[in-house]
């Protein structure tokens, strides 16, 4: 099977290149700066860039799959710049891959995966999110993964399979939201936002990494969250303990948060408990379920690599 990924060098990318170099995938990736032998000599890289229209057409020759990753990360001041930028680079790199395929009719591609997010589920701290919900936030991570999906359901007339990733709160050890959180806690300075009551839908990165091979053979829309969320108040005394500290620390008021990082403060202080029940019903077994079993392969952090 022959793999195209788009956003390789990012977290997941990486992970999940070296997973399918493993594997022996035959691997080739899109990438805006021509950066090549990401993992390894035998990956192809071929050069786009979603924002000025440019896609090498070569680039499809002999593809079966697409793992779409490529976004602008969400986790930066929401200018009005910004925005711009995090919803273009989603909507204009999947544009760039419909019409790409549109324009190649002959083209062997049977499957097109896209990361998506749970950022698209309303804020609540009772309710579980399944991927049947149709209610959207009304927020701005609302209205990006819902214009963002949309776009990628227009691709479902040009391949046999489309599928979503909706991803949670990844932890890893270089990357993700694990360093943010971990790296005062050695020093006992670790604390949550707000009243710390609302709900973390977090995933390993090896399990998210599996989720997508998951999905290779098994499409549909997931959401790449562990089965076992916990409060942002149980995930900072969870690390804590980890490194055997104290935690100490009040949360910091939701009110601060505001003030600092303006509406992107949403991000620290929603709620959203998400279920994994429809992987584990279609067979995905997860190899870290628990936070406490995540947390003892990944700390403490690995931050040179």
């Amino acid at each position: 099977m022959h793999i195209l990924i788009t956003g390789a060098s990012g977290l997941i990318g990486k992970s999940l290149i070296h997973a399918l170099d493993k594997r022996d995938y035959r691997i080739s990736t899109l990438s805006i700066t021509k950066r090549s032998a990401l993992v390894s000599t035998n990956i192809k890289t071929y050069h786009w860039s979603p924002s000025q229209g440019i896609f090498d057409g070569k680039a499809l020759d002999g593809v079966d799959v697409i793992i779409s990753l490529a976004g602008a990360k969400i986790n930066q001041r929401w200018t009005k710049k910004n925005r711009k930028a995090i919803l273009d680079s989603r909507l204009k790199g999947t544009q760039l891959i419909k019409n790409a395929l549109k324009n190649n009719p002959n083209h062997n591609v049977t499957h097109f995966i896209s990361a998506s997010a749970i950022g698209l589920y309303p804020s609540d701290f009772d309710r579980t999110y399944k991927e049947t919900e149709t209610k959207v936030a009304n927020s701005f991570t609302g209205e990006v993964v819902s214009a963002w999906e949309q776009k990628v359901d227009e691709i479902s007339t040009l391949v046999q399979h489309v599928s979503k990733i909706r991803i949670g709160l990844v932890l890893a050890k270089s990357g993700g939201a694990l360093v943010p959180l971990a790296t005062p806690a050695p020093f006992g300075l670790g604390a949550w936002f707000g009243s710390g009551k609302q709900w973390q839908s977090w995933i390993h990165i090896q399990d998210l990494v599996q989720l997508f091979l998951f999905a290779l053979d098994h499409p549909g829309t997931y959401n790449g969250v562990s089965p076992n969320p916990v409060t942002q108040k149980q995930l900072v005394k969870a690390i804590s303990k980890q490194y055997k500290m104290p935690q100490w620390m009040p949360g910091i008021p939701a009110f601060v948060i505001k003030a600092l990082m303006g509406a992107m403060a949403n991000i620290l202080l929603d709620s959203i408990r998400v279920s994994s029940a429809h992987a584990q019903a279609q067979g995905f077994s997860f190899d870290f379920p628990t936070l406490q079993e995540a947390l003892q392969d990944l700390l403490p952090l690995n931050l040179k690599n």
